[in-house]
């Protein structure tokens, strides 16, 4: 069974899929870039202790928003992670005191909010990044801020593969899934197909019942 792997996959986390999945092939349909104008990244940086949680929820988002804050922080700002590749990337950039949620999902995010104290949370993440997160905690009753640390497009140049020798496509995130559409015209049948988290495997179901798959 050839897998293929729609998702970002560093070397560490190809090995992985390939222990998990056997032969796979990667072919990233999402490219992850910096927001041309960071004046807003900077000048939320400069209000960090503005803020009592400071949440990232990718690897990404602390790649292109560390650089604008002085480590190490007051202890008066709590960093959340959710993931561990998150985590592992906060300690890559010198960050090592932060608390990682238990689910790694948005869900997971939201339920790990709701025995903590209220207060005002910074979240950078992606500009095309659902509602789901903002729309949960600030119904926690939490002040919730997002900024956008970064840009999620298709990549410009990308190989098709001939899905008729692949049994299995697996779909990292909901944009994912829109760009393979995109992409191939549709979501073939008789192909398995397996989604990241449950964010992703609701809008699979959702573009799916499309074509009645």
């Amino acid at each position: 069974m050839m897998t293929l792997y729609t998702g970002i996959a560093d070397s560490a986390m190809q090995e992985m899929l390939k222990k998990k999945y056997g032969e796979i092939i990667f072919t990233p349909l999402i490219e992850i870039v910096p927001v041309k104008d960071k004046s807003q990244l900077k000048e939320v940086a400069s209000k960090i202790y503005d803020f009592d949680y400071l949440l990232f929820t990718s690897r990404f988002a602390v790649k292109y928003f560390v650089e604008y804050l002085s480590l190490p922080f007051n202890k008066k700002l709590q960093v959340v992670s959710i993931g561990t590749t998150t985590s592992q990337t906060l300690v890559k950039y010198g960050i090592t005191d932060f608390q990682q949620c238990e689910n790694d999902n948005s869900y997971g995010v939201i339920d790990w909010f709701s025995s903590k104290n209220r207060g005002k949370i910074l979240f950078p993440r992606s500009e095309i990044a659902l509602p789901i997160i903002p729309e949960g905690l600030t119904s926690l009753g939490f002040e919730t801020v997002t900024v956008t640390a970064y840009s999620n497009v298709m990549p410009s140049e990308v190989k098709k593969v001939d899905l008729n020798e692949i049994s299995r496509i697996v779909f990292s995130s909901p944009s994912t899934i829109d760009n393979f559409e995109r992409l191939y015209g549709s979501l073939p049948a008789d192909i398995e197909y397996v989604a990241r988290g449950p964010v992703t495997e609701r809008h699979l179901q959702n573009i799916l019942s499309k074509y009645q798959l």
